[in-house]
């Protein structure tokens, strides 16, 4: 019985320093190195430094994130390279916006090679709606 109400303690101190701990969000800073190079992408594909063509391109990209391509992030093999190089960032992105609940047969995904350029080409998205704030 001793051993009991130390352990029931030992629960409400540890239920209680939870309700202390303060929830983080999603923080843009917290991705800054990727935001760098996806805007050094970004810059390249454009051959432009203008920052009023940059904001174009981010706005277009945030209507229709299909149909904008960045150089360097084409092809699968590449978005795959990206995502070797910034496989933690990527990972912690998709967590955020909890890509990872979802079934990949759900998002017509059936191969792990797949499931990683397309969980890679959501996380550019939503850096570059990062961008976008």
């Amino acid at each position: 019985m001793k051993h009991l109400s130390k352990f029931v303690q030992y629960l409400k101190e540890a239920n209680e320093e939870d309700e202390t701990e303060e929830v983080k969000s999603p923080d843009a800073d917290e991705y800054k190195d990727l935001q760098e190079e996806i805007t050094e992408l970004i810059k390249k594909s454009l051959k432009s430094e203008d920052e009023k063509v940059f904001d174009d391109f981010i706005e277009s990209s945030t209507k229709d994130p299909d149909e904008v391509q960045i150089e360097g992030l084409i092809n699968d093999s590449d978005i795959y390279d990206f995502y070797l190089k910034w496989r933690n960032e990527i990972d912690d992105v998709l967590s955020d916006i909890n890509y990872y609940d979802n079934i990949p047969s759900e998002n017509k995904v059936f191969s792990l090679y797949d499931y990683i350029i397309q969980g890679t080409r959501k996380a550019i998205s939503e850096v570059i709606l990062m961008l976008k704030k």
